[in-house]
């Protein structure tokens, strides 16, 4: 009794996962898209088969001239990988199997490109940086959806930098900022600028050491303290529903101010982070960064005294859920630093 609800399960699944290729003269091909030399598409087609036999397929190909789109089945492997993507091995076979079909509209490879580059990035080693460099790349140059190459030319960049072309990178993020309106290029523009500037202004305190006292060190002390903190805190200023965007910007932030020697700007910055953005990958390290703060630092908290000193009914108990941090000031306090 089992063996045919199997089959039958099977044979269902099959049919399931069938792509649809519309032609140009009319009528369709159905079949499962088993891949392409550029010139054919093959086709794995069904083959009718006698109740209970398992199913059975032939191989057929079709001239990609004579295609006029191509309705692509659902992947649950594609499915998984969108749900959970950290298994490298996975996205390495999906991106094999679909890179071919980056320009025909409708195709997820550049989706999955995007994943697996991203998560090759994460590995910090030169040799994924370079893939993931080319196939940023190869996404950006040629797949269909407008919103998959804007992703990988943000991620181009980051592999830029990761590959020794930090220069190249922040150059080019100079001109993306000022011609791109596409936000979540802007910002990733803005962070790289952010992370220069963060750079260049560490690199000046180490070749100055007495910078304070050169009245030729200071304004460009300033400008780079300035230009870091501008970067970097402008997502949670104009886009702090963007969690991951926001949160790695006043992380950013809290980076510049400590390194400046400001402890209660950075205190602010991961206050920020743990009370608007506590499920990103940044609240952990901004919770330790508070932690290891002195007793008498953590024991000043104005905005909790500005919420106590408001009388009445409305005085807040706290941050409401969709309210964007406010900005983490980087005037110059008389008593601080630049």
């Amino acid at each position: 009794m089992m063996k045919p609800l199997l089959l039958l399960l099977a044979a269902t699944a099959a049919l399931q996962a069938q792509d649809v290729l519309l032609l140009k003269a009319g009528g369709t091909r159905t079949g499962k898209i088993a891949g392409t030399d550029g010139r054919l598409i093959r086709l794995q087609v069904p083959l009718p088969t006698p109740p209970g036999a398992a199913p059975a397929f032939a191989s057929v190909s079709v001239p990609v001239a004579d295609v006029e789109s191509i309705a692509f089945a659902r992947s649950p492997e594609l499915e998984r990988a969108l749900r959970s993507p950290s298994d490298l091995p996975a996205l390495a076979a999906l991106w094999s199997a679909n890179q071919a079909w980056l320009a025909q509209p409708k195709s997820p490879a550049g989706r999955i490109g995007c994943l697996y580059a991203n998560l090759l990035l994460e590995a910090k080693t030169l040799a994924e940086s370079a893939l993931a460099w080319q196939i940023f790349s190869s996404v950006e140059s040629r797949a269909w959806s407008e919103e998959d190459r804007m992703a990988a030319r943000q991620g181009r960049l980051r592999a830029m930098i990761a590959c020794g072309r930090a220069a190249d990178a922040v150059e080019e993020a100079r001109e993306l900022a000022h011609l791109t309106e596409n936000p979540a290029v802007i910002i990733e523009a803005k962070f790289i600028l952010a992370e220069a500037d963060h750079a260049a202004l560490r690199q000046l305190v180490a070749d100055n050491p007495r910078w304070t006292e050169d009245v030729h060190v200071i304004p460009e002390h300033a400008r780079l303290y300035h230009q870091a903190l501008d970067g970097y805190l402008f997502p949670s200023l104009f886009f702090g529903s963007e969690p991951a965007a926001a949160s790695r910007g006043l992380w950013g932030a809290l980076q510049v101010y400590d390194f400046n020697g400001e402890k209660s700007k950075a205190l602010e910055c991961a206050r920020d982070i743990s009370a608007f953005y506590p499920g990103t990958e940044w609240a952990a390290p901004a919770k330790a960064y508070a932690a290891a703060l002195p007793e008498d630092l953590l024991a000043v908290d104005p905005e909790r005294e500005a919420r106590q000193a408001s009388p009445g009914p409305q005085a807040s108990p706290g941050p409401s859920p969709d309210r964007s941090p406010k900005k983490t000031k980087a005037k110059k306090k008389t008593d601080e630093k630049p």
